[in-house]
């Protein structure tokens, strides 16, 4: 089965993945990342004032994006090269996603392009509030991939938000199941736990 985890930057989704992985365990589950489907700082959309744009649905290789999705339920392994953030400072790995009984797909919009959207089986959305989302993006951007807060905040405003009621938002109604993250405890991350357990047949 594939299950898709989305939500907006901050939200917690890259935390409760990782928890689903440590929880069920390697041996059922393997991740796709949207993050390493991104467009390179050259082919993004500037906006009014010259700032790149990374919040949009064009920002990934859609295509290559599917075609990978596609493989990996067709029992094949999918070899890719890690995005790095434009960080000239890390050298990028070669990530192998290995076919396994669950699928998890992490990403920010995962459910606008339809033909993307009806590769899941399952759909899930991390819904925190904006304001503790900035805060947990302050604090991921400023602190460890080391950008400047100025910068930080500006994109959150004029990128983030703009794309998260545009692009995120809506599908709230239409997902399998929307698990609130706004406090910093395991109750979220068990619900996602439990649902996929379930949907799988793990409980049984």
């Amino acid at each position: 089965m594939v299950f898709a985890v989305s939500g907006s930057s901050g939200s917690g989704k890259s935390f409760i993945v990782r928890y689903i992985l440590k929880k069920i365990g390697s041996n059922l589950v393997s991740v796709i990342y949207q993050d390493n489907y991104y467009k390179r700082r050259d082919e993004q959309p500037k906006d009014k004032n010259g700032k790149h744009n990374f919040d949009l649905p064009s920002s990934f290789h859609l295509d290559e994006f599917m075609n990978d999705i596609n493989k990996i339920r067709n029992g094949e392994k999918l070899v890719r090269e890690e995005y790095t953030y434009n960080n000239p400072k890390i050298s990028p790995k070669e990530i192998t996603v290995l076919p396994k009984k669950i699928i998890i797909v992490e990403g920010l919009f995962l459910f606008h392009e339809r033909n993307l959207s009806d590769l899941f089986d399952k759909k899930i959305l991390i819904d925190t509030k904006p304001s503790i989302m900035i805060k947990r993006r302050i604090k991921r951007d400023v602190e460890i991939r080391g950008y400047d807060k100025s910068d930080v905040l500006y994109k959150y405003e004029n990128h983030v938000m703009p794309a998260f009621n545009e692009f995120i938002l809506p599908y709230k109604k239409t997902v399998d199941l929307v698990i609130n993250n706004d406090n910093d405890d395991f109750k979220g991350p068990d619900h996602a736990v439990n649902y996929i357990m379930e949907e799988y047949g793990l409980n049984n």
